[in-house]
């Protein structure tokens, strides 16, 4: 997989791969009192940027949007994420990724999920099918050099991309201990990844085009490679209150480091009582 599609898919995956599992294998505690902090046709918009010493360039932009539909006779939550470079860099490296993801109005139990990622002449399409009953993910995938069928080990913590956002967005914040560390899990082509979440607690984060935003902050660790650089590698910020948007994300790089952050946002479920002040506050 290249290196410019490996981390803008990891870019991606930094708005649902926050919160699944505790470090004993549970599920992280959702909010207790049910509420949840997403409606039908709320949409996020965020830019993703590259930044080197005092340059700083936006490179893709990412939309994340959930609604309701019918599948197989069932009313489901359907979630989307899409991201694609600009019109500028798309002369240089095209990528498009895209996500979807099925599952319960209640419970957040998966249902269905689709991956079309593409970046030149690379592609790599998920498509997987949930059985509870057996504890599998009956998963078709197909790249430029093989197609195959396999069948993932299904965790009761074990999500996927799309789905674990709306799942992370649940969080009991009054749960969480500052310092703590948590193991994550996700499926991805065929088989389920773990990284390490740390919580850091709460910071008032300026997000450009958006203003001042009380947040909680989380690091998130990923695997060394050819892209990442450091011991914790991604940083992630949602916001403070009912909503628990992903206003910002963070990832050095062994050059420079590739930033998100919240574009615009619509139909949200709450008041966004997170947002301090659209100024920069210090």
């Amino acid at each position: 997989m290249k290196p410019l599609f490996r981390f803008l898919l990891a870019a991606a995956l930094l708005a649902g791969t926050a919160l699944s599992a505790s470090a004993q294998g549970k599920c992280l505690p959702s909010r207790p009192d049910g509420v949840l902090p997403w409606m039908s046709g709320e949409q996020l918009e965020y830019a993703i940027s590259y930044n080197w010493h005092a340059v700083q360039t936006d490179v893709a932009r990412g939309i994340l949007s959930v609604g309701q539909e019918n599948l197989n006779g069932e009313r489901v939550w359907h979630s989307k994420l899409s991201v694609k470079t600009a019109p500028f860099f798309d002369v240089f490296f095209k990528l498009r990724e895209g996500f979807e993801s099925w599952f319960a109005l209640q419970g957040m139990e998966p249902r269905q999920f689709l991956r079309d990622s593409r970046e030149g002449d690379y592609f790599a399409v998920n498509r997987y099918l949930y059985d509870r009953r057996a504890g599998l993910i009956h998963a078709a995938l197909s790249y430029p050099d093989e197609n195959k069928t396999v069948d993932i080990p299904y965790g009761a913590c074990t999500y996927d991309v799309t789905t674990l956002f709306s799942y992370a967005r649940q969080m009991d914040y009054d749960a969480l201990k500052q310092g703590a560390r948590y193991n994550i899990s996700f499926a991805i082509d065929d088989k389920v990844q773990v990284l390490t979440l740390t919580y850091r607690g709460k910071e008032n984060k300026y997000v450009k085009g958006v203003g001042t935003v009380a947040t909680r902050k989380f690091g998130l660790s990923l695997l060394k490679g050819e892209v990442f650089e450091g011991d914790e590698d991604a940083v992630l910020w949602f916001s403070d209150d009912d909503n628990r948007v992903l206003v910002a994300f963070m990832a050095p790089l062994k050059v420079g480091a590739m930033n998100g952050r919240l574009k615009s946002y619509g139909t949200l479920a709450h008041p966004f009582d997170a947002l301090i002040s659209t100024k920069k506050v210090k």
